[in-house]
């Protein structure tokens, strides 16, 4: 409950101070703007600029991960192979489209749009232990570490950077 309570005095201090938030409420270490000492209990509230999110139909995002999943490398082999790459798809979906941010909301999306009629359909079970912990939780950050990220990190990787290729996310 006092979490819920902590939450509610930061929103009413935004309030009254004029400021205008437009978003989600979402947990970055990147700060670009940061208000402190809300009351006199110290609560902060840090707002992540680099967030923004795209407007985009579930036709595109579907006509999208379908052409990924079609996508093979330079040794004929597809970019998406394993179930635990919708990891991928989810953190890319979640940041910058609006999707759910909690796996098995995420899954029930990706079904409403049809993803189990894809060749490596979306399933719960399969990505929502993944963790990166070499990786920022920022994923417009990920295409620098692709040279030097571990095998189990680059399939990720890659799935991530072709799919904000295709959704034209900079």
């Amino acid at each position: 409950m006092k979490r819920q309570d902590d939450l509610q005095k930061i929103l009413e201090a935004i309030a009254k101070s004029g400021i205008k938030v437009e978003g989600d409420f979402v947990a970055q270490k990147n700060v670009e703007y940061e208000v402190v000492g809300v009351d006199a209990g110290g609560i902060g509230i840090q707002i992540n600029g680099t967030c923004k999110k795209l407007t985009k139909t579930e036709e595109e995002i579907y006509t999208a991960i379908e052409n990924l999943q079609k996508d093979k490398n330079d040794e004929g082999k597809f970019i998406m192979y394993d179930f635990d790459q919708w990891y991928a798809i989810f953190r890319v979906l979640s940041q910058f489209c609006g999707y759910p941010s909690k796996p098995k909301d995420f899954e029930k999306s990706m079904r409403n749009i049809g993803s189990d009629d894809l060749r490596i359909p979306c399933k719960y079970d399969n990505f929502r232990k993944v963790t990166l912990n070499k990786l920022p939780k920022n994923v417009a950050l990920w295409s620098q570490y692709l040279k030097t990220a571990d095998q189990y990190s680059q399939k990720q990787l890659i799935v991530a950077i072709t799919l904000m290729e295709k959704l034209n996310i900079e």
